[in-house]
């Protein structure tokens, strides 16, 4: 079965699919496992980062311990390389957006076959190690770690699992979507 995806995905399904591409390895492990907004996840941790950061503060001020001021860089430290990810996922975010590039999804017995007009990615059968079908995507992880990641829309659930359940992937899809 092949069909083509003519509609852009949304900024949540690129931030779900980045979140779940870069965690790859914990949701080969678990595929049950709880897909996050990448965004949010480090907005998340930003919090965090600040909460610690005022609370070794404060504790720094009361007992004048050069640990709290250790504690105090760390978390400073933490929020500004979680900012500067959170700045380059947004980007990246926007360069999927503006994406204009036509793109074919093929599922056969044999491979799933995505292509565009700038790549060309073929999964076999036997080097896929789980679907994940999530809020806002369908993301396809290899075995391998090296491999790359095919992520569809959920603007293509039907036509995806038409084709996967005529091909014989059943076996390897999990369903996580709530909605």
């Amino acid at each position: 079965m092949k069909f083509e995806v003519k509609t852009r995905g949304s900024k949540e399904f690129y931030d779900e699919m980045l979140y779940i591409v870069t965690y790859c390895k914990k949701f080969i492990k678990n595929p049950k496992k709880r897909a996050w907004q990448y965004t949010k996840y480090l907005c998340l941790y930003m919090l965090i980062s600040i909460i610690m950061c005022g609370g070794f503060t404060a504790l720094y001020l009361m007992n004048k311990d050069w640990y709290c001021l250790v504690m105090v860089g760390a978390f400073v430290i933490l929020f500004f390389f979680t900012l500067v990810l959170y700045i380059t996922i947004k980007k990246r975010i926007k360069m999927y957006l503006d994406d204009k590039s036509d793109k074919t999804i093929e599922i056969n017995e044999k491979c799933i076959n995505y292509s565009s007009d700038t790549m060309n990615l073929k999964m076999n059968k036997e080097d896929i190690s789980v679907i994940i079908i999530s809020k806002n995507s369908i993301c396809i992880l290899p075995k391998q770690l090296n491999k790359y990641a095919i992520s569809i829309s959920m603007d293509y659930l039907d036509e995806f699992l038409k084709g996967a359940s005529e091909n014989g992937y059943d076996e390897i899809i999990v369903n996580n979507n709530k909605a």
